[in-house]
């Protein structure tokens, strides 16, 4: 399935999600809490997680769904993405291309915006770009009292203004939002048996030198529970009486027991994809001269990069456009930096016009 722009869909999303945040250390963890109970409300499942810190309470599922669904999705800033690297001789094809002179020389925009903040001092929850209905925002939490936001939110604006200019990323809007200060609650009754029953597994699975990824406890109706296991660990149905024990032990013998058997090869390159879609897709959404909607990719079979424009016709003038922005983009893939994120992988650059025609 073609994947939008930085959707990144597959099973550990929330997982990679998590590695790749930049926290301010002070608020860290509240905002992590608070991203997984932003999520969890969506779901209306209550979010409990173990001591293994390996446990999800299918969120990746639920951003699945947001994604698909065009609802918003924010990429927090500080994400560890590396800024693209052009050779001069690339430089020099890129100039010739119709638009393209500064393709792949930028980094992140929220990775600058969000450290501008930092340096200046402002309460900054999260920096991130959504994508909804054709529309790019750059969007910025500040976490603080209405007094306090109110103060910063004029001088965070021109901020913002000036970085958008001087990047000419004329394709995106600026929003900036306050963050309500969080609150801890007591976990409820159930919440607690879910965390206990979470680790009882967690506890067991390790004793018995089981390889899991991922488990997860919802007692929502039916109730349930869903492991994730490479595809090489075999005793699959030992597992399966090994929870069943678990549930047992703490009252919860009806809940139903599901296993996924996860390819790691698969999901590591569908990782590495998704770095190397958001790198070539920097500069190539931030300008409306570009025409590019949405950057996309798929691993399945094998990894192609889906480049959407709104180029209305299949014209020969539009064709030697995506010809030679395939070119460059295929030239960015083969420099050092970027052969160490396709690590060999055979790909295709595919590039849309409007109505998903193929100009290339």
């Amino acid at each position: 399935m073609k994947k939008p722009f930085n959707s990144y869909i597959d099973d550990n999303y929330l997982e990679k999600l998590n590695e790749e945040l930049i926290w301010k250390p002070t608020r860290k963890q509240k905002h992590k809490q608070r991203l997984l109970e932003t999520i969890d409300q969506l779901e209306s499942s209550p979010p409990v997680k173990s001591k293994r810190n390996l446990f999800s309470i299918k969120q990746n599922h639920l951003v699945r769904n947001i994604v698909y669904c065009g609802i918003a999705l924010f990429l927090l800033s500080g994400a560890f993405i590396s800024s693209a690297f052009v050779s001069p001789a690339m430089a020099q094809v890129a100039a010739k291309i119709p638009y393209i002179g500064q393709l792949f020389k930028q980094k992140p925009i929220a990775d600058v915006f969000y450290q501008e903040l930092e340096k200046k001092g402002y309460k900054t929850a999260s920096v991130g770009q959504t994508y909804y209905g054709g529309k790019k925002e750059l969007v910025v939490s500040v976490e603080g009292s209405e007094k306090y936001f109110n103060k910063v939110r004029g001088d965070i604006t021109d901020i913002a203004t000036n970085i958008l200019s001087k990047r000419q990323y004329d394709a995106y809007t600026f929003k900036i939002e306050r963050m309500e200060p969080y609150v801890y609650t007591e976990p409820n009754a159930q919440e607690k048996k879910i965390e206990k029953i979470q680790t009882d597994i967690s506890t067991e699975l390790e004793k018995h030198h089981y390889d899991f990824l991922i488990a997860n406890v919802s007692f929502n109706s039916p109730p349930r529970v869903e492991l994730e296991i490479p595809n090489t660990e075999k005793r699959v149905e030992e597992i399966k009486a090994l929870i069943h024990a678990v549930l047992a032990e703490n009252k919860a013998e009806n809940a139903s027991i599901k296993i996924k058997e996860i390819n790691l090869k698969k999901r590591d390159q569908d990782n590495r994809w998704g770095t190397i879609v958001t790198d070539v897709g920097e500069d190539l959404l931030g300008k409306k001269k570009y025409h590019v909607k949405m950057v996309g990719y798929s691993v399945h079979p094998e990894p192609q990069l889906f480049i959407y424009t709104s180029l209305k016709n299949v014209s020969e003038d539009n064709k030697k456009f995506a010809d030679k922005l395939k070119g460059i983009i295929d030239e960015f893939l083969e420099t050092k930096e970027m052969k160490n994120k396709v690590k060999g992988d055979s790909y295709t650059v595919v590039i849309y016009g409007k109505g998903n025609k193929k100009l290339n």
